[in-house]
């Protein structure tokens, strides 16, 4: 399992009390389609609801419910989903203030430094939807107190973030400060704990040499 830290994310097992779930998260749960991930997620959730731990997730959430888009899979529809997730997450609707912050962070010219982009490559601007979530997150780690609060998401533009035109990858947004140090409110996001929900790794096997391990993968 690699090791991170608070500016330098990645797919990590996460033993906090305290999570922020991204919608895509339990969306992409709910639909069955969080792959070999669903242990992790399972064992937070799991957690959250016979210990009294605490998992927050924005009220946007419930703008994505669309039935529609509803695909039946842990959940036959989507009021159900809906009332296991007002039954077990502690909903965050932004304030005024944090909803300043997400302009602010949508504002934002994203870029990565000079000696790793390309000459015609564009500054990258956080989506509506991802800038909620940052700020209400944040909104629950400074205001909440919740120091230890990890950001748990799916990421998939990480392995894109070099393609012309590809949208902000949270994951890597350490990478994309280059030009903002001076920003309070990109460099809170920055800082922010941010990790993808980690698939199981196989099981060591007995006739595997001593001292051998075993690695997350990512």
């Amino acid at each position: 399992m690699r090791p991170f830290s608070q500016t330098d994310a990645c797919s990590v097992q996460s033993d906090s009390d305290h999570h922020f779930f991204h919608t895509n998260v339990f969306l992409r749960h709910a639909s069955g389609a969080s792959g070999e991930a669903g242990e992790h997620i399972d064992r937070i959730l799991t957690q959250a609801a016979a210990a009294k731990r605490r998992v927050w997730v924005s009220s946007l959430l419930f703008a994505e419910l669309k039935p529609s888009m509803f695909v039946p899979g842990r959940f036959s529809a989507v009021q159900d989903l809906a009332r296991y997730i007002r039954s077990l997450a502690t909903l965050v609707t932004p304030d005024p203030n944090t909803m300043l912050r997400v302009a602010r962070l949508r504002d934002a010219k994203w870029r990565r430094a000079g000696d790793v982009r390309g000459d015609d490559e564009k500054p990258r601007v956080m989506s509506l939807s991802d800038a909620v979530q940052i700020a209400s997150a944040l909104w629950v780690k400074e205001a909440g107190g919740v120091a230890d609060l990890k950001f748990l998401m799916f990421d998939d533009w990480s392995s894109k973030e070099g393609r012309q035109g590809a949208p902000l990858s949270l994951l890597r947004l350490q990478d994309y400060a280059h030009d903002a140090r001076a920003d309070s409110d990109v460099m809170a996001a920055v800082r922010l704990t941010r990790v993808q929900p980690y698939r199981q790794a196989p099981p060591i096997s007995q006739t595997a040499s001593a001292g051998q391990e075993s690695s997350a993968l990512s």
